[in-house]
């Protein structure tokens, strides 16, 4: 499968690691909001082809599909234009701007039969099916505390008086949007929407938040998330049994869970089958499993995942909105648009 690679920033980097453990997939070509970064990246990973923008790419005959590593604002415009052309588009996350953009984004996939992809990694790692089979092993739920906290490389930017690209508004970024959005898609994918959700933030001048803190509220128990760019954490992320705990070091990731019962010794616990990466690797390594899961979908000529399928993405992107909504960030492309209850 030939990949167009569309935007040059830090995460082309990882995708292009993980790229290099799925044989099935070639990278021949690039395109950047700037044409210079676009040569820089084909220098770097010896892809032949570079253009100036991403239509030019799509025309090009050089690509069977396409990875967008652009701005969260431009996502919905892009993916609809790679779709309705035919191409299998693999989005980064979140996968729109909101969750009205998501299910347009998903009709024009289905109208189209062809298959659209959501980049939210830990979505597509076997250690989420082993957490789930531990979820009985802990007994009745009574909490759950989901922590991603992170400084920001750009925040000392933002200090200075500029205007990285993290924090912009208009590109439809910020806290919730950058690492936010990995705690709600854990917290759905192994709980299901919640009954209610309550989420505040701290703004920036910019409009965008830069922490907060959401409340999941289920039958018998609660999610609490904590998310932040502008500080930095050593917790992590728990799910408290009656019988036991469940840690998870990383939300993005998953890639090493630990198990202590109430009581007993605790031990690591993973799933390495079939040759994914779960264990032992970093961030980049971790995009083998969703790039073997789209190249699969592609090859297969399905729509929708069967691991991550569009029922899931859609009730993820809708707590994502009503979570940002109500922390007061909201969007140019929020004006009008009605939500589903």
């Amino acid at each position: 499968m030939k990949i167009g690679v569309v935007g040059t920033n830090f995460v082309s980097d990882m995708f292009m690691t993980g790229a290099s453990f799925v044989s099935e997939i070639e990278v021949t070509s690039v395109c950047s909001g700037k044409y210079e970064n676009a040569v820089k990246f084909a220098e770097k990973y010896g892809i032949n082809n570079v253009y100036h923008n991403y239509i030019e790419m799509l025309e090009s005959d050089t690509i069977d599909a396409v990875y967008l590593a652009t701005p969260n604002s431009t996502h919905y415009q892009m993916a609809v234009k790679c779709l309705k052309r035919k191409f299998p588009v693999f989005c980064e996350k979140p996968l729109a701007s909101n969750y009205q953009q998501v299910k347009e984004m998903i009709e024009v996939a289905k109208e189209n039969n062809v298959h659209l992809h959501d980049g939210t990694v830990p979505l597509y790692s076997p250690n989420l099916k082993v957490i789930k089979e531990y979820l009985n092993k802990i007994g009745r739920i009574r909490k759950a505390i989901f922590i991603f906290s992170k400084y920001s490389s750009r925040y000392d930017a933002y200090l200075n008086g500029e205007n990285p690209t993290t924090f912009r508004r208009d590109l439809c970024n910020g806290s919730i949007m950058d690492l936010g959005v990995y705690a709600i898609a854990d917290a759905v994918a192994l709980f299901g929407k919640p009954e209610k959700i309550y989420a505040t933030a701290q703004l920036l001048d910019t409009g965008v938040d830069c922490a907060g803190t959401i409340i999941f509220s289920y039958p018998n128990f609660e999610v609490v998330i904590l998310h932040s760019k502008v500080t930095d954490t050593k917790l992590i992320s728990e799910i408290q049994g009656e019988k036991g705990n469940l840690y998870i070091p990383m939300l993005s990731r998953l890639e090493k869970i630990y198990y202590q019962p109430r009581e007993g010794s605790g031990k690591v616990i993973y799933n390495d089958n079939e040759g994914m990466i779960s264990v032992g690797q970093d961030y980049d390594h971790q995009f083998a499993n969703q790039l073997r899961d789209f190249v699969y979908c592609c090859k297969n000529g399905l729509v929708e995942s069967e691991v991550n399928p569009f029922s899931q993405i859609l009730d993820i992107h809708e707590v994502l909105t009503e979570c940002r909504l109500q922390s007061k960030v909201v969007f140019d492309c929020d004006k009008g648009v009605k939500y589903e209850k």
